[in-house]
């Protein structure tokens, strides 16, 4: 799996790196070369075309200029804009384009003038393709000064800008976008993947983004704790639950899924054969009694029971107990979808959070009565796997929607270390963080999932992985993936705007005999 470093991790193995033997000037020479090498694959050649590279003092701006030497050895027109002097390896790298390619360079001081600025304007706009170098993986809130006055000429000309590791003037560390921050249609990331390279709005300015191998040596490597790692076909397959050859519907475990009140019935019923097609040998449906006859119908593998409903459609309040009987037989509850918010709804998520249960996963409306309960949230026995989107999750940790959009990582993270549970922080990118502290990313799927439903079918999918073996981490990271991916598969035969969450329900066996197969 590819490892998402923190900006203090990238540090932290240079660092190690430089102990190890290994100088900076070497480390720069090297992601410089990979670099250059992406652009050259990704533009087709920069054979007779002028590039132009605003370069900073530090690290990335000895990236930019040592980009610019192999370019112009391929045949390009260099030319570089020095923020100041450079400093370090960066300034090793600035001698050797000078000797290279003399004439070529233009260092502005930190307060260059108007006439300055006009030459810059000049050069960029001469430009067939604009290296963005100004600034790295240190940035923190909005970026002034001579630095800020570039990015902000750089985001209003419209012409290819490939950024060095991020786009100048971005966290490395958030989705935030806090001031004026490069739009880059290609990022070449050096090393490895930073956090803003996924998360959005950042992700977005970073257009299409391709790792760049740096001679760090592998000892460096064993230093460093990664703030995540993407989850991969090799890592989902490995993953998955064995299927005994001579088992039988009991040996790959019983679900249990609550919830489908009146109106919203479909919900128990995609998240019921979600977990079918995840493999669960029973699944077993507790609805309101109006809904009993259409779950019925529409849930042909699974056991329907009705349960005392209120004059809305929803659970009353004396159908807890039924629910937590029910419960006692299986391996794996679903708890939520379609449930409603009503009082009796509200009670029977607090007879389930509180029985006891082993394994429970928390969706939809449950996690709304957990955040009007919150104390619900620590007193539970046994194992939960909470799925929320960002507005479920910011209503349960008492945060902004748009702050855990933006710091999903840290986010997912405290809660799941917090409560001794797991946590699936729904969106692009998925998060799945662990009790102990471990973090994956899920980048597959797209606007296909983007449907009430979607969701519904993702928690039966975990749970019928959870009942089958698969302990609650791999069945979330297994089952995020494999949703993801039916999406993917769907949108090549049918645009993703149609694709709807029962189509899901057909693709899913297809991405799991792919894992099975060892296929990506």
């Amino acid at each position: 799996m590819r490892p998402v470093l923190w900006s203090h991790s990238i540090r932290e193995l240079d660092r190690k790196a430089e102990e190890l033997g290994v100088p900076e000037v070497l480390l720069m020479e090297s992601a410089a070369h990979g670099a250059a090498m992406a652009v050259q694959g990704w533009s087709g050649s920069v054979a007779g075309e002028r590039v132009v590279a605003l370069c900073g003092r530090g690290g990335n701006g000895g990236d930019a200029m040592g980009m610019l030497r192999w370019l112009g050895l391929w045949g390009a027109d260099p030319v570089a804009i020095l923020l100041g002097e450079p400093r370090g390896a960066s300034a090793d790298q600035a001698r050797a384009f000078a000797a290279s390619f003399p004439g070529r360079t233009h260092t502005l001081n930190s307060e260059p003038t108007e006439q300055d600025l006009e030459l810059v304007e000049e050069l960029l706009s001469g430009a067939d393709l604009i290296i963005d170098g100004l600034l790295g993986v240190g940035v923190e809130g909005p970026v002034r000064g001579v630095a800020g006055a570039l990015i902000e000429r750089l985001v209003h000309f419209p012409l290819p800008v490939v950024a060095v590791d991020v786009p100048s003037g971005m966290d490395a560390d958030r989705g935030t976008v806090t001031g004026p921050t490069v739009r880059a249609e290609l990022t070449v990331a050096m090393g490895a993947l930073k956090p803003c390279h996924l998360l959005p709005p950042a992700a977005g300015l970073c257009g299409e983004v391709e790792v760049v191998p740096v001679a760090y040596p592998p000892a460096a490597w064993d230093e460093v704790e990664p703030a995540a790692r993407v989850l991969s076909a090799e890592f989902c397959a490995a993953s998955l639950p064995p299927r005994w050859p001579h088992g039988h519907k009991r040996t790959f475990g019983r679900v249990l899924v609550v919830g489908g009140a009146v109106s919203m019935g479909g919900a128990a019923a995609l998240a019921a054969e979600g977990a079918l097609r995840a493999g669960a040998g029973l699944v077993h449906v507790f609805c309101p009694e109006p809904v009993y006859s259409v779950l019925e119908g529409a849930t042909l593998e699974a056991l329907v029971h009705p349960g005392p409903s209120a004059d809305d459609g929803t659970f009353a309040p004396e159908a807890a107990d039924r629910a937590v009987q029910l419960a006692e037989a299986a391996d794996v509850v679903v708890l939520g979808p379609g449930i409603g918010r009503s009082s009796g709804a509200s009670e029977v998520v607090r007879a389930l959070a509180t029985c006891g249960h082993p394994r429970v996963i928390v969706d939809a409306d449950a996690l709304y009565v957990l955040a009007n309960d919150r104390k619900l949230l620590g007193d539970h026995e046994g194992h939960w796997l909470l799925t929320p989107h960002p507005g479920e999750f910011a209503r349960l940790v008492g945060m902004e929607t748009q702050q855990v959009v933006n710091e999903k990582l840290t986010a997912a993270d405290g809660a799941a270390r917090e409560r001794g549970d797991t946590v699936v922080l729904k969106g692009a990118p998925t998060v799945i963080a662990s009790a102990e502290g471990s973090l994956y990313l899920n980048i597959t799927g797209n606007t296909g999932l983007a449907h009430g439903g979607s969701g519904d079918v993702l928690a039966g999918v975990i749970a019928g992985l959870w009942a089958g073996g698969a302990d609650p981490v791999e069945a979330a990271c297994v089952g995020v993936y494999t949703h993801g991916k039916a999406a993917e598969l769907l949108a090549r035969i049918r645009s993703s705007r149609g694709v709807l969450p029962s189509d899901l329900l057909g693709a899913i066996p297809r991405v799991l005999s792919r894992l099975e197969r060892r296929y990506p």
